[in-house]
């Protein structure tokens, strides 16, 4: 996610535009209890996140919709605080996108750990 915003900002600009519509009204109100198109997607993404739990994969001592949001946002934080990013490049020991990136990654593994595999020690 961090990769591919990063490397189109134009595209995360679109699409936060978009939530503003999609996100409510009637193109995310179900007319059949059926979720829309937005909610949908969403629905696929948590559900790969409780097979990863269900799989060992994941801790599934969290809510796999707070691993989502929580998740989405630190990857999001450098494409939506651009005033930061910019700031970045004059404060940071290292200024450069993969020294941000790298800050995401260390992030989501700190919060979300690989469950722990039966016969071994935390």
């Amino acid at each position: 996610m961090f990769d591919y915003f990063a490397a189109h900002p134009d595209r995360h600009r679109f699409i936060a535009w978009g939530r503003l519509e999609l996100a409510v009204g009637p193109a995310a109100e179900p007319r059949d209890d059926a979720p829309g198109p937005y909610h949908a997607a969403i629905l696929g993404k948590i559900e790969k996140i409780r097979r990863a739990q269900q799989n060992g994969d994941l801790d599934p001592a969290w809510d796999p919709i707070d691993i989502m949001a929580l998740v989405t946002q630190i990857a999001h934080t450098w494409i939506d605080q651009t005033e930061l990013a910019t700031l970045a490049r004059h404060v940071a020991a290292d200024a450069t996108l993969p020294a941000r990136r790298a800050a995401v990654i260390r992030a989501v593994t700190a919060l979300f750990p690989p469950a722990p595999r039966p016969g071994t020690t935390p």
